[in-house]
């Protein structure tokens, strides 16, 4: 079982993907008016992946435009990734919001 970080700054209800490398959430990022993709790494120079902050794991926020293209190139090959999907709804809640931020 991995632990993924819950930082009080950006909270979010599940990592919805998980690839045993790569994890993805969708959530509120230091209260802004609107969620964001998050991404870290679980693997790297440390135990505790990559990003940290002073010691603590966290999560990134991926800008709308590349979490576009990171979710799409899931979702067109959801045969082969689907099992890295955790949350499904989670996972089509985070492609809708991406999707309607960047018409």
């Amino acid at each position: 079982m991995t632990d993924f970080p819950r930082p009080k700054n950006y909270p979010y209800k599940n990592v919805f993907y998980f690839d045993g490398e790569i994890a993805l959430i969708k959530g509120n990022y230091k209260n802004s008016e609107h969620d964001s993709i998050g991404m870290r790494w679980m693997v790297g120079e440390s135990a505790l992946g990559y990003p940290t902050t002073y010691g603590n794991p966290m999560w990134m926020v991926v800008p709308e435009n590349l979490a576009s293209f990171i979710l799409e190139g899931i979702f067109s090959d959801l045969e082969h990734l689907r099992e890295n999907i955790k949350d499904f709804q989670e996972f089509m809640d985070a492609l809708e919001l991406v999707r309607e931020r960047i018409k």
